[in-house]
Order: structure tokens, then sequence, then C-alpha cells
């Protein structure tokens, strides 16, 4: 892909956004110091209006912006770049219709959180989770992939919102997965299970918001002529 100042000036922007949001609290947590940020649901709206590659080098850059900004939002270090990252990166694949990359992140970091021994313990916490990557990996998200390219309404609404519920998920997956490791020794299994039915509340939420702010941009993008520099494959 050959990088032009409109890719620039839309990831800068991007960026910043995503910066602003890494600062604003979201949820408390349970069991350790720090806060989750609206960069959850930035990661996710960035990934649905920009795809991966330009959505998730804005939404890496802005996070990185935002863990120097908001201190107390670094609930992971260094490494709570990464959930907000890759969960603009599955949004993005949804939306370009490659939904299975999604689902592999989301696998992945399945993988390496059932790989601690507290993880195989609280073996049915990432039970929605795990639904997201069925999604991604189903013809819903082809679906919802294609709908983007439609001129009618109601089909980009219908993207917009299972692309967000993918990359919501990616991130919700990715940052416990690396939880399950930075926290080892802090979080016991009786603190995993008893969050096991209240994430969901908290993601179905954090959805919500990404797609009632997600849908009005991405019209105004697509007003404006904007979303024709946004490449539609990667």
């Amino acid at each position: 892909m050959k990088v032009s100042p409109m890719h620039v000036a839309l990831i800068s922007v991007f960026a910043a956004l995503q910066a602003v949001l890494s600062t604003l609290p979201f949820t408390i947590t349970v069991g350790v110091e720090g806060q989750i940020t609206l960069g959850l649901i930035g990661g996710a709206i960035i990934g649905v209006l920009l795809g991966p590659v330009i959505g998730g080098s804005a939404v890496l850059i802005g996070s990185f912006i935002g863990v120097f900004l908001n201190p107390a939002g670094a609930l992971l270090g260094v490494f709570t770049v990464i959930p907000p990252f890759l969960g603009s990166v599955g949004a993005g694949c949804v939306k370009i219709r490659k939904g299975y990359i999604a689902c592999g992140i989301i696998v992945a970091a399945l993988l390496i959180f059932y790989a601690h021994s507290v993880g195989r313990e609280v073996f049915a916490y990432p039970w929605l989770y795990i639904v997201g990557a069925v999604v991604a990996l189903s013809p819903l998200a082809h679906i919802a992939g294609s709908s983007f390219n439609s001129k009618r309404l109601a089909k980009p609404v219908f993207g917009i919102v299972v692309a967000s519920f993918v990359g919501v998920l990616t991130d919700g997956m990715v940052g416990s997965s690396i939880a399950m490791w930075y926290f080892s020794g802090l979080l016991s299994s009786e603190i995993w299970l008893s969050i096991m039915f209240i994430y969901p509340i908290e993601r179905i939420f954090a959805l919500v918001i990404t797609s009632l702010i997600a849908i009005p941009v991405y019209y105004g993008l697509k007003t404006s002529g904007l979303t024709e520099f946004i490449p539609e494959n990667i």
C-alpha cells in the first residue's frame, strides 16, 4: 500500500482521538489497581472506520501516547497498548471481509490464557470471547464486511455492529490473556470466576457505545468522500 498524505492525516487525527480516549476512565477493575479506559471503544471504532492497517496504526500510536498521558490507565504496563491495537485490527478485518484473521487473534489469545494454570481452572471464563471468535469466522462476518459497500442505509449499520462486536471482544480476550500472566499470583481463580458474568455486561455496553459513535461518524466520512481514501482490502 502506498501511504498518501491523506492516510498520514487520518492516522494523525485518529491517533489523537485514541490518545484522548485513553485518558478517560470507562470501568473499574477487580483485584488490581488501575482503570479500563475508553481506549477500549476507541480501538473498535477506529478499526471500523479506517480498516486494520490505517486504523491499527492510529490506535497503536494513540495508545502509546495515552499510556504516558494517563499512567493510571496503563493497567497492563507497556502491554496496555496491545488489546486496543488488536481490537482495532479485529474490527477492521471484519470490515474488509477477513474475519478469519480476527478469529485467529482471539484463538491465539485463548491459547495463551489456557496456558496458565489458573486459566485452565476457569476454563469457562472466556465463553463470550469464544462466541466472538465463532462470529468472526462465520458467514455472518463476511456478510457484515460486504455490507460496507452497499448504498442502502441499513446494511452498513449491520456491518458496523458486527465489526464492532468482534473488535470489542478481540480487545477483551487479548487483554484477559495478558492479565492472566501479568497479574499471575494476584488474581485468583475465585476473582476470575466472580467476573465471568460481569464482563459480558461491560463488553455489551462498550459495543452499544461503539456502534452509536461509529455509525454517524462512518456516514459522515462517507458523505464527505473521505472513505474513498481508505483502502477497501487492507
